[in-house]
């Protein structure tokens, strides 16, 4: 770590006196402190690239020729193609940070070199991105027109025009979105995003329905930058896109634009594709909480589990009681998955109207166990006997939740059933066994907890 902090102070000084001597030496020591300079560059690693930026825009012009010289005249024999890819990516970062002319000319130069690594010619582009003179406008254009160059400096240069914002770039823009590779299409996206133009926003219609789904998620927020009169129609349109991510921002904007998006959300509670459907269910239940129970409730006898499920979850949220009767009825839906959501959905509603459905469902083979959690949550005493009745199930998981719930309604009357569990072939319905039988407390249940223990230690 000292050493670290030795080298990092050793750093500051030595820029600090290469601005101070750039300042006050004479044109013979000014090459010796672009030197010292550019070789201190070299050892930095690219995380601290930006310790010198100061540095390089405070000599501007007098450093783009020993870069030029970096750039033509080492000799890279040997070298990796890892090692010739930096060594041009800092040669180019650093003329992106100088930004006089005469660096604009070399990155020009770069851009156009068929020569050079892809990404020594992609980090050109991008510095004249940063830069944005209009003159870089017709070589980025062509840059990107080469299909016979590979993708990298082609998408920089996508992305370099979409920042300088030319109408120019259009036609070439356009011609990108049909590109196979997928960075091509994201920067075209990009590029037209920024201009904005009637013709560009033509185009970024026809990037709604690229096959990639990342490239539809990045298209959707310029549309609706561009046309913010149509936000909504985009936002349903990405409610219904296959792509998750895409739908996952939609869902956070219309939550954002919250009722007065309700009244185009509804109708999708009919599409026919069920995701769409969830989805409708899942921003009404945020958006609109009470106004919205009737149609969640309708949504709980929707044809998909998927959508069942979900309306549940958003009227637990809600905490309606009109919820609980169609909750209710759900306990004996086809699917199990649903079945464990009513149950949950119930035991969170804390509703003592449904102690006996619950108790009734003890018995399913596959969601009783949710059923006996429930019932643990509501506390009632009527639950008892059904629980303990329920806790010779051969199912483990309904065992140990029978378990559990009759230690949250202690009851003299589940003593005999809970110290035959303490002999249960499960560790956790033992567990649980105990934990009841301490609650409780009679003295048949202490004098079985004293057994139990001798015979553990036996």
């Amino acid at each position: 770590m000292k050493t670290k902090i030795r080298t990092g102070i050793g750093v500051v000084l030595f820029l600090m006196s290469c601005l101070i001597g750039y300042a006050q030496d004479t044109p013979s020591s000014e090459k010796e402190k672009i030197d010292r300079l550019l070789n201190q560059f070299w050892e930095l690693s690219y995380g601290d690239w930006g310790d010198v930026q100061d540095a390089l825009r405070e000599i501007g012009n007098p450093v783009v020729e020993p870069l030029r010289k970096k750039l033509r005249n080492v000799d890279m024999a040997g070298w990796s193609q890892r090692e010739i890819e930096w060594h041009q990516r800092r040669i180019a970062w650093a003329l992106g940070q100088v930004k006089t002319e005469k660096a604009v000319d070399l990155l020009i130069e770069m851009i156009q070199d068929r020569t050079l690594h892809d990404y020594g010619r992609y980090e050109a582009a991008m510095a004249l991105r940063r830069i944005q003179p209009k003159r870089a406008v017709e070589p980025l254009i062509a840059v990107l027109d080469d299909k016979t160059s590979n993708p990298p400096p082609r998408y920089a240069a996508a992305y370099a025009l979409g920042d300088l914002k030319s109408e120019k770039a259009i036609p070439s823009l356009l011609q990108t979105l049909e590109a196979d590779n997928v960075h091509m299409r994201m920067g075209a996206v990009y590029g037209l995003g920024q201009i904005g133009t009637k013709e560009a926003i033509v185009g970024l219609m026809r990037a709604l329905i690229d096959t990639d789904g990342y490239i539809r998620q990045l298209t959707y927020p310029h549309l609706m930058r561009l046309l913010p009169e149509r936000k909504t129609e985009f936002l349903i349109m990405a409610l219904r896109d296959a792509d998750w991510a895409t739908r996952e921002d939609a869902v956070k904007a219309l939550l954002e634009i919250g009722k007065p998006a309700v009244e185009d959300i509804i109708p999708l509670l009919e599409d026919e594709n069920h995701v769409v459907r969830w989805e409708a269910v899942r921003v009404l239940g945020a958006i609109e909480r009470d106004w919205a129970v009737d149609m969640l409730i309708e949504a709980l006898k929707d044809g998909d589990w998927m959508v069942r499920n979900e309306a549940a979850v958003v009227l637990v949220r809600i905490n309606s009681g009109k919820a609980v009767a169609p909750l209710i009825e759900m306990l004996n839906d086809e699917n199990t998955q649903v079945r464990v959501e009513a149950a949950w959905a119930l035991g969170e509603m804390r509703s003592n109207r449904s102690v006996k459905p619950l108790s009734h469902a003890l018995k399913q083979r596959e969601s009783g166990w949710m059923a006996a959690m429930a019932l643990g949550k509501i506390r009632s005493t009527e639950a008892v006997e059904p629980l303990v009745s329920t806790l010779g199930e051969k199912n483990v998981q309904t065992r140990r939740a029978c378990a559990w719930a009759l230690e949250k309604i202690p009851s003299g009357k589940a003593v005999k059933p809970l110290i035959a569990a303490l002999k249960d072939s499960d560790e956790e319905v033992r567990f649980w066994a105990v934990q009841a039988l301490k609650r409780i407390g009679t003295p048949e249940a202490e004098q079985a907890l004293k057994e139990s223990s001798r015979a553990g230690e036996r």
